[in-house]
């Protein structure tokens, strides 16, 4: 029986060519008691009106038109008008599988689960399915103090579970947001807002629960910001890191938890190169950037504060490179990494 409502919130800008396929998946569910929370953050297309449409065809959907401020605030937006026993948060430019909200209820009642997490599958814009990561940890349920101490360094670098820590793809209890009072950080605050949020929340997770299926559909979107080059980048990196240092430690999480945050850092900064590398920017100015982050004191302490066994042999020798300060090196590393990735 479907006695336990389940909110679902979907921020939404910029994604008039996407939403409409989005909501479907959500209305169309085999689980169809739902409050569907369309969060529009000012969006400047079509999408109000998009919104408001769904809104007259589907009693449970709610439309809530805001002032932009961005995806984290959209979603707390959310948050704060949910009256579910569960809920979801889903991107407006993606969908999921027809069965994905029951499969997660099923899960969370059966395991008395807090959390309940799935896979998801990278897909082009044909529905065309490129690659899928489907959660392979070594145990299927985790509870009391293996979350904090086993699960979430795991889930951080995702080294053995085969995981991504994002918010699209778990089922969260109400009961659970309420007892912690959590909200997810502005991602204008703090970039990979999902990972800081996420790990501020495991402080709370009893249980948690794993199903293997790749449920959720993330579609690349070429109009998204992620996918943009700003000077700005590395700083914000840099600052992310020392905030993520700063919450685990005020959360109480061990040496594992704080190390795996370092291996975020490297990865966010290898992406962050990798932009570098493939921007317009003249070749001397793309080098000077990449020979300011290779040198910066910042990247030097991480380093020397982080184990970096769990780490790919490729990833390795690239950080052992930059520690080295041997910027021509990591620039044609990073560049090569990027030829070979089309």
């Amino acid at each position: 029986m479907e006695t336990e409502l389940v909110s679902v919130v979907i921020p939404i800008y910029n994604v008039e060519k996407y939403l409409n396929r989005c909501v479907e998946s959500v209305v169309n569910q085999t689980y169809k008691n739902l409050e569907i929370i369309l969060v529009d953050d000012g969006s400047p297309d079509r999408c109000p009106e998009i919104c408001d449409g769904w809104k007259n065809q589907d009693q449970r959907i709610k439309v809530i038109h805001k002032k932009n401020a961005g995806l984290g605030m959209a979603r707390n937006t959310g948050i704060e008008k949910a009256e579910g026993d569960y809920i979801c948060f889903f991107d407006g430019d993606d969908y999921i599988d027809l069965q994905t909200i029951e499969f997660a209820v099923t899960e969370a009642q059966k395991t008395n689960a807090d959390v309940v997490a799935f896979g998801l599958s990278d897909v082009d814009q044909n529905k065309n399915v490129r690659h899928s990561i489907v959660p392979k940890p070594p145990k299927w349920i985790y509870s009391g103090a293996e979350v904090q101490e086993d699960l979430l360094p795991d889930m951080i670098s995702a080294t053995e579970s085969n995981f991504m820590l994002s918010a699209c793809i778990m089922l969260f209890s109400m009961v659970l947001i309420r007892k912690k009072h959590w909200r997810f950080v502005s991602e204008r605050t703090i970039i990979a807002e999902d990972v800081y949020s996420l790990v501020n929340l495991f402080s709370e997770i009893k249980t948690m629960s794993f199903i293997p299926k790749a449920l959720y559909n993330y579609c690349r979107n070429e109009d998204s910001l992620t996918h943009m080059y700003r000077k700005d980048r590395y700083e914000k990196i840099k600052h992310y890191y020392d905030e993520c240092i700063k919450m685990c430690i005020q959360n109480g999480y061990n040496e594992k938890v704080l190390t795996r945050i370092g291996l975020t850092y490297f990865s966010f900064t290898i992406a962050a190169m990798k932009q570098i590398v493939m921007s317009t920017s003249k070749p001397r100015e793309k080098f000077k950037e990449i020979q300011n982050i290779v040198r910066d004191e910042h990247l030097h302490k991480v380093i020397i504060n982080t184990d970096l066994k769990k780490e790919t042999k490729s990833k390795r020798a690239l950080i052992y490179t930059m520690k080295n300060k041997r910027s021509l090196a990591v620039f044609g590393m990073v560049l090569a990494a990027c030829i070979k990735n089309g």
